[in-house]
């Protein structure tokens, strides 16, 4: 039975012959032979694999009729690279159908040296003026064959000039090279305002072909450019009138951190990073800075940011919480204090093995950080962990995030049906309300169904937060090893935002 691998098959460039083809050649039915296989029958085989001889001289001899720099150990070549079909004393390497006919990728043109006279000629003669005879005679046999332009031709001629190295002699004679590399991509250099020099200003007809615009061009983004709320929801996450009360607040607090930047610019940085997740090259390219010192300004001025809009996530009381129920809730659940609901942002797998099985989500199957999300039952992020390992089970993080101390006797606490933490609340007096189990049943009953969709209309409210969360494509994508302890931070500024965004429940009554 034949077995895959080996290395096996024809060497010569192009060539598909291999052993596996072979094989299976031997082991198909014989057109000519009905009922025989080719192994069996006396068919020509349509070609055999030969292998490099190890004498060093003929092993040279097939590496230069093959074009290889190189060659592994053991070497094959089919049967039809060979004259006598097979090597023989007469003809002992390949030397038919070896691949040079093979269609080849083109490289880059070699480049040709120009001199100073012959690009002024040249010039002159694209613009309808006569060259003089000494002109002429300047033009060199071996690099100019013929010059047409629209009123004469210059054939080629005889006469040839040396040209030395020395740049005083060669400035002297006329005779001074210019690279004409540095004239090769012309329309990707930067505009110079008020220049003549034909080797550094950009042509205008070039630089319309290849759609660059010098006017925009290394111009710095402040946070002065979003100018409406399309922008602002872009870059930010927030609408404009929201993103300009936050630079107000931002600006006016006393600020520890000493930047050149403007506070205005650091927290449209931040920002930008949070809902977009640039890299730092891409952000310092914007805002006209080195990486380093982008990096620098979006740990410092988050943590800083963090520890400020922590006061927007307040655990509400329970009179505000009553007197801002949706109608879903005055219905059928008016004791509703906290919906809860579990989150997770995947993170790099780490090296550590220890970290990386604390992180792995069997869930999501991935290395994740998880946190805990609570909202009120109007909408508003009442509560919000710091980042566990995904590994953490659910029971657990509500046990170690600290969201019982906030608990009081007669509250409800809604969540989904792997949140099996009654025992937790049963000390507290604080009733559970989740899905029904169908565990030792057959099914649920009338009861128990209506029960379930009933809780499902309105839990679905604390995905919808999570789903304004993930926003935030820094939560939503792959968060490095590296970054993986600003979490936390990451979380509370984001909930912040999110609950200065419009209500996220619209009830009837205030319409």
């Amino acid at each position: 039975m034949y077995q895959g691998g080996g290395g096996e098959s024809c060497a010569v460039f192009r060539c598909t012959n291999n052993r596996k083809k072979l094989y299976i050649w031997k082991q198909s039915i014989c057109q000519e032979h009905e009922s025989i296989f080719h192994k069996d029958c006396p068919c020509v085989v349509p070609f055999s694999l030969h292998k490099i001889p190890k004498e060093e001289t003929e092993r040279l001899k097939w590496q230069r009729a093959l074009h290889r720099n190189d060659l592994p150990k053991n070497v094959f070549v089919c049967s039809t690279h060979f004259i006598d079909g097979r090597p023989t004393a007469r003809n002992p390497t390949p030397t038919l159908n070896l691949g040079y006919e093979a269609p080849i990728k083109v490289g880059r043109r070699l480049l040709k040296r120009k001199s100073v006279t012959e690009e002024k000629l040249q010039t002159k003669g694209t613009h309808g003026f006569e060259p003089t005879l000494k002109q002429q005679k300047l033009v060199s046999e071996d690099e100019v064959e013929t010059v047409n332009t629209n009123q004469f031709t210059i054939k080629p001629k005889t006469t040839s000039f040396s040209t030395q190295t020395d740049m005083t002699e060669s400035i002297s004679t006329g005779t001074q090279w210019i690279d004409p590399t540095l004239h090769e991509h012309e329309y990707a250099r930067p505009c110079v305002s008020g220049s003549r020099d034909a080797g550094t200003q950009t042509r205008p007809s070039e630089t319309e072909d290849k759609g660059v615009n010098c006017s925009t061009l290394h111009i710095r983004l402040t946070s002065a450019d979003i100018t409406s709320d399309s922008l602002s929801l872009l870059y930010t996450g927030l609408p404009l009138k929201t993103f300009r009360s936050v630079l107000s607040v931002m600006q006016n607090m006393d600020d520890p951190l000493k930047f050149t930047m403007p506070v205005s610019d650091q927290v449209f940085l931040v920002l930008m990073k949070l809902r977009l997740n640039l890299l730092f090259g891409d952000i310092a390219n914007r805002f006209g800075i080195s990486e380093s010192h982008a990096c620098t300004i979006f740990n410092q001025r988050l943590s800083f940011m963090a520890l400020k809009l922590k006061n927007l996530i307040v655990w509400l009381p329970r009179e505000t919480i009553r007197a801002t129920l949706p109608k879903s809730f005055r219905e059928n659940y008016p004791k509703t204090t906290v919906i809860i609901d579990c989150a997770e942002t995947f993170i790099q797998r780490a090296k550590n093995l220890k970290t990386r099985g604390e992180t792995y989500s069997h869930y999501k199957s991935h290395n994740t950080g998880k946190y805990l999300v609570g909202i009120a039952p109007h909408g508003q992020i009442m509560f919000i962990s710091k980042g566990f390992g995904g590994r953490s089970s659910d029971k657990a993080i509500v046990e170690e995030s600290g969201i019982l101390n906030y608990l009081l006797p007669g509250d409800e606490i809604m969540a989904d049906r792997g949140f099996t933490i009654g025992d937790l609340l049963f000390p507290l007096k604080v009733k559970l309300n989740i899905p029904a189990f169908t565990k030792g049943k057959d099914q649920l009953s009338e009861e128990d169904v209506t029960e379930t969709r009933r809780i499902a209309t309105v839990r679905i409210h604390v995905e919808r937060a999570i789903r304004r969360l993930k926003v935030f494509r820094i939560l939503s994508q792959v968060v490095p090893v590296t970054s993986a302890k600003k979490l936390s931070d990451y979380l509370i500024v984001c909930a912040a935002l999110v609950n200065l965004r419009s209500d996220l429940i619209k009830d009837d009554d205030d319409e």
